[in-house]
């Protein structure tokens, strides 16, 4: 049976989360065409890559987090080695791509390209984490999330 997390906070900090997404969008909408619509762009990508960064630490955490445990069916058909290194390895790759599009990317296509990069990181997740049980509360959770995270990204890139 699936473990169930006895506090209420990762949804209340997840929800909250999308408060910098959603209304920095609006704002953008309201102040479209100025300086400040332009500014506010720009704080949302910067919230965007922050995001990004978070979602492979996850990765991270749970490689370390498991490490000692004897039992090893938290694997989902992996051994330990193989676990860890996927885990390690894309705990890194969404930091890299967020970087590369705040880099490299022209800036009128940077929040479109982060949104992108925020699928694309959903879709891994779901596939390296839905065989773990223990996920499932998580990934409902991203689910909200990563929609709203998105369609404020896009939001923002149309009113820029």
């Amino acid at each position: 049976m699936a473990q169930v997390l006895k506090t209420h906070w990762m949804n209340t900090l997840g929800y909250a989360g999308l408060i910098p997404f959603l209304g920095l969008a609006v704002l953008t909408g309201v102040f479209s065409g100025t300086e400040t619509a332009s500014a506010l762009a720009q704080y949302n990508l910067i919230y965007a890559l922050c995001i990004v960064s978070f979602l492979g630490a996850v990765h991270w955490g749970l490689a370390i987090s498991l490490a000692n445990q004897e039992q090893p069916a938290y694997l989902a058909g992996l051994d330990q080695a193989e676990f860890e290194t996927r885990s390690f390895i894309w705990g890194v790759t969404p930091s890299l791509l967020a970087w590369l599009a705040g880099a490299f990317s022209p800036p009128e296509y940077t929040l479109w390209i982060l949104a992108v990069i925020l699928a694309f990181v959903w879709l891994v997740d779901q596939r390296m984490l839905k065989p773990m049980k223990a996920f499932e509360q998580y990934l409902k959770l991203r689910n909200h999330l990563t929609l709203g995270a998105i369609a404020g990204l896009l939001l923002t890139a149309c009113f820029a």
